[in-house]
């Protein structure tokens, strides 16, 4: 092949190349030769290229993907990165580039080589967005499979919580029935013990049981609310009045701070009870001797505050979330108290229904205070705002 023949071979090569390639004058930065595919890919016009600096290339603004082009990555020898690139029309794409310092004639060139990669780096970017995502869901699924597997197994805790806690009393109902019914008694007082036995196991087996009847229906949504605006106080009160036998058979006082104003709000009034009631009969059960228990209201961000505040034996901070969950006894956090554990479930699923929010604090050895929110105004769809009927069985609430 003639000398003439390698020439054009050579510069045909260079024109052709499937890499944008282009010659600079490395002391001023002036393009010297450009590439087919580079005059496509930076949109030069050959005729002005005696006229163009690689420097106008180089982006002025910094990019959070990319390092943006600089004269150092173009003339340092060997670069090769994947930067932010500057067409000399001023719009931007991402390049790979890579560099070679040479000496024609005692003149220092440079070439500059690029491919565009902006493509490339769309789809890896969107791969990589789509594997998190298949990540993140694959961690949800396992996360929600353990959930799902400690929910069946609390269910079956439960289950054999609850079969317990109804023999139990069940068990003492037949026995104490049996002797009167034999009337293996001695004297009336012991006639009279069997019948008390009788009484106390009934109503506490019907405690566990309107637990379950109640829990069964608020899970279902078939739980009916009456909410309209009252005063609260008049309800708390009367809660207060219920509780001080009760207070002082465990040694226990209990005081409503009354500061003699109404706290009108919108509730269901036989709910509100329920709930209270049972802030106030855990505060009791849970307390210290000769503790003492605190009930009053505040006002404040359109809602009635009401705090039941205890001086027992506090609840430890890894146990708290356990208080609201379903199938997780209160016992468990307060030495194995008896019961279904629904309590505070049923409590915190009833304030909600009526717009309310429940939440508590609590420290070891000082005490526990939990409040629950009321709305002042109306804020649940119009059908639950409505006055119990005269024969709305409470019975079957």
């Amino acid at each position: 092949m003639s000398e003439l023949d390698l020439s054009q071979l050579y510069e045909t090569l260079a024109s052709e190349a499937i890499v944008a390639l282009i010659a600079i004058n490395a002391d001023s930065g002036q393009l010297l030769y450009t590439n087919k595919l580079a005059n496509s890919l930076f949109e030069i016009n050959t005729h002005e290229l005696n006229k163009l600096n690689i420097k106008q290339i180089i982006p002025q603004e910094e990019n959070k993907n990319f390092h943006p082009l600089t004269m150092e990555m173009i003339l340092t020898e060997g670069y090769n990165q994947d930067v932010l690139i500057k067409k000399f029309n001023g719009n931007r794409f991402i390049g790979n580039i890579s560099t070679k310092n040479i000496e024609i004639n005692d003149s220092k060139i440079t070439l500059f080589m690029c491919l565009d990669i902006t493509i490339q780096r769309k789809l890896q970017r969107e791969l990589t967005s789509k594997q998190e995502e298949i990540q993140n869901a694959y961690q949800e699924l396992l996360a929600q499979n353990a959930q799902l597997k400690e929910l069946d197994l609390a269910k079956t805790r439960f289950i054999a919580l609850t079969t317990h806690e109804l023999r139990t009393p069940l068990s003492a109902m037949v026995g104490s029935s049996e002797l009167l019914k034999e009337k293996l008694y001695d004297t009336d007082e012991e006639r009279e013990e069997f019948i008390s036995m009788i009484h106390e196991q009934g109503l506490h087996l019907m405690e566990l049981v309107n637990d379950i009847l109640d829990f069964a229906k608020i899970t279902s949504g078939k739980m009916d609310y009456f909410i309209h605006n009252q005063d609260l106080v008049p309800v708390v009160k009367m809660l207060m009045e219920q509780f001080e036998s009760v207070a002082d058979a465990s040694n226990v006082t209990i005081d409503f701070k009354d500061e003699g104003k109404e706290f009108i709000c919108y509730f269901d009034e036989v709910r509100l009870k329920q709930i209270v009631s049972n802030l106030i009969s855990n505060a009791i059960k849970y307390n210290k001797k000769e503790g003492s228990v605190e009930v009053f209201l505040e006002e404040k961000d359109e809602k009635i505050f009401v705090y039941v505040k205890d001086t027992g034996r506090g609840i430890p901070s890894d146990q708290i979330e356990q208080v609201f969950n379903e199938f997780e006894t209160l016992g468990k956090v307060a030495n194995h108290q008896k019961g279904t554990g629904l309590g505070m479930p049923i409590t915190k699923r009833l304030i909600e229904g009526m717009g309310g929010e429940i939440d508590l604090t609590s420290e070891v050895g000082v005490g526990t205070t939990f409040w629950v929110t009321i709305p002042t105004k109306k804020i649940l769809s119009d059908d639950l705002y409505r006055e119990r009927t005269d024969d709305f069985d409470l019975a079957a609430s």
